[in-house]
């Protein structure tokens, strides 16, 4: 851990720490580039027994991916003005939660999936048992990292585990999880079921990520509830995306497994992907529009929000 220690609390973000004249996406690989040195100092080596187990974790954890939610964990605390070395490593945390998911979510018994980032799925390689060990393992290891940051207040650390815990539990990505599987029949209109459904499988972490951020930089409620919403909207955006990309893209482009929702009801499935494309786009705005009351501190955000609607910036899921 760095030697920063948390300041007092402040009544309003100090303002964004990237100078003005800093290219969004430089920032963003900064910060990219911090997150995946972090991450492999963050788990046993292979070569520590059980080994087999150990490789397993850092198979998925260290496979690739956008690195989106951590990002949005650093970008947050360090455009509201905390030292960004404060919240690497829960932004690190959130990355295990999220392959944890992942991991699950491949699983037989869930969507049966064999590819993930482009390499074949935790279960393919080590076997299922070792992969719910090992998703587990990561789950556990993301609570650990978070008690470990010393130079967090640890009034922050403990609402950074609530928050945790909200997004994982059976309000948050499990009952997603369960609704995805299990979905309502019936019901009087799927739209409503689906937005929940999302919110809970996909914005909760998302809701976390930037919560957390905001947290760190000790910022009064009106401000983390309006990060919260951003997220909440990005979010969306971001799963339909995924919705889009499972129905139009290839798994070269994916990286994972193509037409696994193709028996599902999805916001794709109901409203037809050209309406889809432009719920997207309607949730990127709100997303924009709820840091509002953030002001400059919010560009950086803005900026990564516009990201999302850009094939070429390699953030979008676009096919």
């Amino acid at each position: 851990m760095s030697d920063v220690t948390q300041s007092e609390p402040s009544r309003s973000p100090r303002g964004p720490v990237e100078s003005a004249a800093t290219p969004p996406f430089d920032s963003i690989e900064r910060h990219r580039e911090k997150i995946e040195r972090r991450l492999g100092e963050l788990l046993p080596d292979e070569s520590c027994h059980p080994e087999v187990l150990h490789e397993a974790m850092r198979y998925s954890l260290l496979g690739g991916g956008k690195r989106v939610r951590p990002l949005l964990t650093m970008l947050v605390s360090a455009s509201l003005g905390a030292d960004e070395d404060l919240a690497l490593d829960p932004a690190c945390a959130i990355e295990m939660v999220h392959t944890a998911s992942l991991i699950f979510d491949d699983m037989p018994c869930m969507d049966d999936a064999t590819l993930r980032r482009g390499r074949p799925a935790n279960h393919r390689v080590f076997g299922e048992d070792t992969a719910i060990l090992a998703a587990t393992a990561l789950l556990n290891r993301a609570f650990g990292v978070v008690a470990e940051c010393d130079a967090l207040d640890p009034s922050v650390r403990c609402d950074l585990v609530r928050s945790f815990s909200d997004a994982i539990g059976s309000n948050g990505i499990i009952a997603g999880q369960y609704c995805d599987l299990r979905p309502e029949t019936g019901a009087e209109s799927e739209l409503p079921r689906l937005l929940q459904m999302y919110g809970q499988k996909t914005g909760a972490l998302f809701v976390a990520s930037v919560e957390a951020g905001a947290r760190i930089a000790r910022v009064e409620e009106p401000w983390i509830e309006a990060v919260r919403q951003f997220a909440a909207h990005l979010g969306l955006a971001f799963q339909i995306f995924d919705d889009l990309l499972d129905r139009l893209g290839n798994e070269h482009d994916a990286g994972k497994n193509i037409g696994q929702d193709r028996d599902k009801n999805t916001l794709v499935s109901c409203m037809g992907s050209g309406r889809a494309r432009a719920e997207a786009s309607v949730r990127v705005r709100s997303a924009t529009q709820a840091l509002e009351p953030l002001g400059d501190a919010g560009r950086p955000l803005v900026d990564l929000a516009h990201l999302f609607m850009e094939p070429a910036s390699g953030m979008a899921l676009h096919y």
